[in-house]
């Protein structure tokens, strides 16, 4: 026993009492006047929720802030980002590349861009961090139709959230085919981390100049925590 109070068990216990008074007051719906703090507190508060769209408010703050987010509950509970375009047109990219033999990012050319979760403030996405342990995210890599993926491999990057950090793979280069039942017409790139603040991915860059005339696109899934 001490005489000493200990702050830091004082605290814990305040925020676990402060929690469980919310949800007996005014448990979470995931509407906009009642939203989670993730999709695992709404998970907790409803085991029989479905997958769906729902609001929540990380930062435990006035409701007034909190934002849409995608619920899947197919394993353990996912917080899902969606990012507000989805899809980069498969096209010739690299015929806009310069001449040397560099890694180009696709924001940097016409029609392309970063991408952006809208949906989520700076405040927020930090507790949303902090109230998570995993994130992952899919992108997917497209041939156009009538081609398919060759034997040629050709390094890509994949840009963190942090922006100075990447993810560096390899994918098969596109090739025309006759056959449209032969050979793949896509990849997919799994991203899963312990480290919060690499997702969601912001940007791609493929190797090689303005001779590799092939198209090619890309698809990006949510980034999820959990």
């Amino acid at each position: 026993m001490s005489d000493t109070p200990n702050y830091q068990l004082v605290q814990t216990l305040l925020e676990s009492l402060q929690t469980e008074l919310r949800w007996f007051i005014c448990p979470p719906e995931g509407t906009r006047e009642h939203p989670a703090t993730t999709c695992m507190e709404l998970w907790l508060a409803q085991p029989n929720v479905t997958n769906g769209i729902y609001f929540i408010d990380p930062n435990h703050g006035s409701p007034a802030d909190a934002f849409q987010v995608y619920c899947d509950f197919t394993a353990e509970p996912k917080t899902c980002l969606s990012p507000l375009q989805s899809q980069v047109p498969v096209k010739p990219w690299l015929k806009e590349s310069g001449a040397g033999l560099a890694f180009s990012w696709l924001s940097k050319f016409k029609d392309g861009f970063e991408f952006e979760y809208p949906s989520v403030d700076v405040v927020q996405m930090r507790f949303l961090r902090l109230h998570s342990r995993l994130s992952s995210q899919t992108i997917r890599y497209l041939c156009a139709p009538g081609s398919r993926q060759s034997g040629k491999k050709r390094e890509i990057k994949f840009l963190s959230d942090t922006r100075n950090q990447s993810y560096l793979s390899t994918l098969r280069d596109c090739e025309p085919s006759g056959d449209w039942g032969s050979g793949s017409q896509e990849s997919v790139f799994e991203f899963e981390s312990e480290d919060l603040e690499l997702l969601p991915l912001r940007d791609i860059a493929v190797f090689g100049n303005r001779d590799i005339t092939q198209d090619f696109g890309f698809t990006v899934g949510p980034a999820c925590f959990s």
